[in-house]
């Protein structure tokens, strides 16, 4: 195998010092722009990469963002991989690298990646709306961003969905097509998930448009899982016929609430129209194709990476929250009330 090449061997063949390369891969003024670009091409000559290490030793930052989705405590979809694979994309544009981290945290194992300089900044998902990590990265005041905000946002940098009114939008969309029994599946947190922000926001939407135009509550919170959507929307269609349509804003809960529906024999959306929240592909993957709440996962993540960038950086110094605003695309799955004779 090839031997890498080292600096010093950059500085051999460049007829320079080992400090001059140093400046010049550290960008230091002290150097000619003509001894600057001759050092430059023989780097590019030799195919010279500088190591982690060497960046660190330098300039005291890792270039590394960590990313924490603790798996125990989520809901595992396409949805949730966008966010990384978008955090990563900003990442690599701005050269940083992206460090997962999908285990649970204490406080003390959160802190030590700070202290040892495992990573400059994080981003937090899963976000409760209280809390703990929130509250001590805060308290630390150690840079990071969230995907989600808590009840307490004073100096926290986040973007998040509008979950809130997305349920509203969707079913003044229903309304306008003449529903008015409609129903409603979330999806329940586990036990280590209570408080969790998006369950909340959208539970929250789904009373205040029940109350606002005096519809009748059809909900239902269920464990995650296809099975689980599946037996809790067959019983929800069996127990009130009157159903003419369901949203969901659970992105997981797509699946279950189609084949229910299939399973009854009732067609989409001749008997019951459907909507519910997807990325930005998945609304073409169902038959037929998903009146859907588009989630941008990806954009989200990317914009999380990059908000935590310009921190780092020092471009941006203003605290930035973002609450992106929910858009409905209408598909086959909805349509009008179908009239019984």
């Amino acid at each position: 195998m090839k031997k890498k090449p080292t600096i010093r061997d950059v500085a051999k063949a460049a007829g320079v010092s080992v400090a001059t390369v140093s400046r010049i891969l550290n960008d230091k003024p002290d150097v000619s722009e003509e001894t600057r670009q001759h050092v430059l091409a023989t780097i590019d000559q030799l195919g010279y990469a500088r190591s982690t290490q060497w960046q660190q030793l330098t300039t005291g930052k890792s270039r590394v963002i960590s990313l924490h989705y603790p798996q125990k405590t989520a809901v595992l979809s396409p949805v949730s991989f966008d966010f990384v694979t978008g955090a990563s994309s900003a990442c690599e544009e701005n050269d940083y690298s992206l460090h997962l981290i999908t285990q649970s945290l204490k406080e003390s194992t959160l802190l030590d990646l700070y202290r040892t300089n495992q990573c400059d900044g994080m981003i937090l998902m899963e976000i409760r709306l209280d809390d703990w990590r929130v509250e001590l990265l805060r308290q630390h005041q150690l840079p990071f961003v969230t995907i989600g905000h808590g009840s307490n946002n004073e100096g926290v940098d986040f973007i998040d969905f509008d979950f809130f009114n997305s349920v509203i939008i969707a079913f003044e969309h229903l309304l306008s097509l003449s529903h008015e029994n409609i129903g409603f599946i979330s999806i329940k947190p586990d036990p280590q998930r209570k408080r969790y922000g998006p369950a909340i926001r959208a539970d929250e939407g789904y009373k205040q448009v029940c109350a606002k135009y005096y519809l009748p509550e059809f909900y239902d919170e269920v464990n995650s899982g296809l099975e689980n959507v599946k037996e809790a929307t067959i019983n929800m269609l069996k127990a009130h016929p009157e159903i003419s349509a369901i949203v969901s804003v659970s992105d997981s809960a797509i699946a279950g609430i189609f084949e229910a529906i299939h399973t009854l024999g009732l067609n989409i959306p001749d008997d019951i129209s459907v909507i519910g929240l997807t990325g930005e592909q998945g609304a073409e993957l169902t038959t037929p194709s998903l009146t859907s709440l588009q989630f941008p996962s990806w954009s989200m993540g990317y914009d999380a990476g990059k908000m935590l960038i310009d921190k780092l950086s020092g471009k941006t110094t203003t605290v930035l929250q973002t609450l992106v605003a929910p858009k409905l695309y209408i598909r086959a799955s909805t349509g009008p009330v179908k009239i019984k004779i």
